[in-house]
């Protein structure tokens, strides 16, 4: 597991990172005048009032997660533009001290929620927040899932929605915690972040494109493969390689050939699997491709067919 800290966010914001088994929520400060903290009657007030059918059970709190909330369809809302509280710079950081913020949006993950569906809690998850030109943070999502068509890098596909990331949560296994994943969190250099969890290294450059081929599991062969018989079968082995040590459901994908499991279970770290040479001849020549659901092609297993 690693937490990596970047400073090549150029919008200006301050961060602040809750996380819990469960739940992650990054807020975003910005800056504001002294006249502006200074003429607000009540610069504490945290918005808890009915905004239409809504209400906020508790007060917005820098440092803990938002409060609940009724009137929606679950306890936490996935995403709000604030404005309040405003708070004295050395409430986020002593060196901020003599400076204004205001709170200006939060974007929650809630593994809990009822609108994440089994398809985006999936191996090999990458939740994704982004900021946008505004300012504004946007909802977290898995970028893996919302792209496996394009097999697009989740760096991309947040920017192609106009949202620059800010914060990869990388999710080797849909049972992991999130206080045990790794991140790479990306921030404002003039203005920083703080988190309730500890570990962020500072990253040497700005190359993080390789963080999530760090965090996932691998995927090696232990035996099968190479020549099969026209029409005859093989047992194929493998093995998950990952620091977590957990096991994962594997899909199966083949060019050629016939597989009787396209998902096996892997118990201790292996899963094996029989692959089928049917209305194949020789010098014919197919491949089994193995990946998680919304991560595949980690590994592929050849096959050439002989007589």
């Amino acid at each position: 597991m690693f937490r990596k800290a970047v400073s090549s966010m150029s919008y200006p914001v301050f961060l602040e990172l809750v996380v819990t088994e469960r739940i992650v929520c990054l807020t975003a400060y910005t800056e504001i005048e002294k006249h502006i903290f200074e003429a607000d009657a009540d610069p504490g007030d945290d918005q808890s009032e009915s905004i239409r059918s809504l209400r906020f059970e508790g007060h917005f709190l820098p440092g803990q997660l938002p409060p609940k909330a009724t009137g929606v369809y679950h306890d936490r809302l996935p995403c709000v533009q604030l404005g309040k509280p405003l708070v004295l710079g050395e409430s986020l950081s002593q060196g901020m001290a003599g400076r204004y913020f205001k709170a200006a949006s939060y974007s929650l993950l809630d593994l809990d929620d009822p609108s994440i569906r089994s398809g985006e809690k999936s191996d090999a998850a990458v939740w994704v927040c982004g900021v946008d030109y505004e300012g504004n943070l946007r909802p977290f999502y898995n970028a893996i899932a919302f792209e496996t068509s394009t097999k697009m890098h989740p760096m991309r596909s947040v920017r192609n929605l106009g949202t620059p990331s800010n914060l990869f949560i990388y999710q080797p296994f849909a049972s992991t915690p999130l206080t045990q994943c790794s991140m790479t969190l990306k921030y404002n250099l003039s203005l920083g972040y703080r988190s309730s969890v500890q570990g962020f290294v500072e990253a040497q450059d700005y190359n993080y494109l390789p963080d999530m081929d760090e965090a996932f599991p691998r995927l090696e062969l232990i035996s099968g493969g190479g020549e099969i018989g026209a029409g005859g079968q093989q047992q194929v082995t493998v093995q998950v390689v990952s620091a977590e040590g957990r096991d994962a459901t594997l899909y199966l994908e083949e060019t050629g050939g016939y597989l009787p499991m396209r998902r096996v279970r892997s118990i201790n770290g292996k899963a094996s699997f029989k692959v089928h040479a049917l209305g194949l001849v020789a010098g014919d020549a197919f491949k089994i491709k193995l990946g998680f659901r919304n991560y595949s092609g980690l590994l592929d297993v050849p096959f050439e067919v002989v007589a």
